[in-house]
């Protein structure tokens, strides 16, 4: 049976508006309707144009009232139940609730108005007397973001099954998608020591690593010499070492590019929502470890900013404020989101900063900015690579046109190195790292800050 979406064919304002409204609130003929019509064609062989008319007219007036018994008003209600958070990707239930107060069972046919690009079923059911049905479709977002389910559509089946009353109930429901992100192939290392605790195994030690003081211990063969506390030693009569761990309560900012480049599509998503997962692993990493992050996004200014904390609903502040972020087309200006955070970050942090360097312009802007968080904060820029560069590096070429294009990206790597090499010059950090490495790399490279003490 053919289903008319209101929301396909919209009309706006005026003549045309009324005349919508009045067509989607129509009847809509059924099936056996026309088979009623069918049998119109032997009475006008039969009785000519006088007994033809005589039959549309009683057909007219049956029509007219299985419209009018389809329902009464307020007989037929709807409800919408559906999560306030969703996944991309990843199919999940919605349902719909019909309620029935009449005093005969009716058969209703049911469309969702999802979000656009979303697909929903036509859903069919018989709702009887006096009760309740409940019907269940799955919805699988691509995208990320908040969005809205408008409206129900219903059509309610006449008693004599030859119209179908069109109802639209007004259910209004926001829902927010969340980017699905991979499980991490790296035990994040600050939760796991948390956890081991209670299952009963020991607790494995940074020796020797990090800045603030744990404990005392004795001394065993091997131990750095210079950790020897000789007042203890003294005190007891043997060598004793000083044991220390890395530093809490440091702040952590995650930068996140928002610019053209960022929209390049690699490895199935682009590396904005590549870069979005890392930091989200990132940041749970960190406030694991008892640290404070804040996060800051950017493009060509400042889109948005969380100062650092290490409140348990840091994580989910981020998200929240991160889920309908998508680059834009712009060229990205470093300094003015370095600007930003030397001007609200005051304390000394770890900038850990998501981006993409193409060519020798933007590494140059980059390394201009790179200056105005030096010396007071520590800056960690990542380079996101195409994942699909190694594998036309390693491939055979067999045409000529391989060959170009392996020229092109031998060069693309060398001006990225170099890149990366004048950056450390500058007193940053740097990583150039394929989307699959990214999250992992990034956790190690923090854990290796922290044990040394970099902050």
């Amino acid at each position: 049976m053919p289903w008319s979406f209101p929301g396909d064919g919209r009309m706006k304002t005026g003549r045309l508006s009324r005349l919508g409204a009045f067509w989607r609130a129509g009847p809509v003929p059924t099936p056996r309707t026309l088979w009623v019509l069918s049998a119109g064609l032997p009475i006008y062989l039969i009785w000519h144009w006088k007994g033809l008319l005589f039959f549309d007219t009683a057909l007219l007036l049956v029509f007219a009232a299985d419209f009018a018994m389809a329902f009464r008003r307020r007989e037929i209600q709807a409800d919408r139940i559906c999560p306030r958070h969703l996944l991309q990707g990843v199919d999940q239930k919605v349902e719909i609730v019909l309620w029935n107060k009449g005093k005969r069972s009716r058969l209703v046919l049911v469309r969702d108005r999802t979000p656009l690009s979303w697909e929903a079923p036509v859903l069919s059911g018989v709702v009887g007397a006096r009760s309740n049905l409940k019907l269940s479709y799955t919805v699988k977002p691509k995208e990320r973001g908040s969005f809205v389910f408008e409206a129900l559509d219903i059509r309610v089946k006449g008693p004599l099954g030859l119209v179908l009353r069109p109802l639209d109930i007004a259910v209004r429901n926001k829902t927010v998608v969340f980017p699905r992100f991979q499980p991490l192939r790296y035990p994040d290392l600050a939760s796991y020591r948390r956890r081991v605790r209670y299952w009963g195994n020991r607790l494995t030690k940074w020796r020797g690593e990090g800045r603030e003081f744990e404990t005392l211990r004795e001394y065993i063969e091997g131990d750095d010499p210079r950790k020897i506390h000789w007042k203890a030693s003294a005190r007891l009569d043997r060598p004793i070492v000083q044991e220390f761990r890395p530093e809490k309560n440091q702040i952590i900012m995650v930068l996140l590019d928002m610019g053209r480049l960022m929209g390049a599509l690699t490895e199935g998503k682009i590396k904005f929502d590549h870069a979005l997962e890392a930091a989200a692993h990132l940041v749970h990493t960190a406030l694991s470890s008892g640290d404070q992050v804040g996060f800051l996004a950017f493009a060509d200014r400042v889109v948005s900013f969380v100062p650092p904390r290490k409140t348990r609903m840091q994580l989910q502040t981020i998200l929240d404020e991160t889920v309908s972020l998508q680059p834009l087309s712009v060229e990205s200006r470093y300094e003015e989101a370095f600007l930003w955070l030397r001007s609200r970050v005051r304390r000394r942090s770890l900038t850990v900063l998501f981006t993409d360097l193409l060519d020798e312009v933007s590494s140059e802007n980059l390394l201009e900015a790179v200056g105005l968080v030096r010396p007071r904060h520590l800056p960690l820029c990542i380079a996101i690579r195409d994942g699909e560069w190694d594998d036309i590096l390693n491939r055979p070429p067999s045409v000529v046109q391989d060959v170009y294009e392996k020229s092109v990206l031998q060069e693309c790597l060398r001006q990225r190195k170099r890149a990366m090499g004048l950056l450390h010059r500058k007193g940053a950090l740097a990583m150039d790292l394929i989307p699959s490495k990214l999250s992992v790399e990034t956790m190690e490279k923090y854990m290796e800050v922290k044990r040394r003490g970099l902050l």
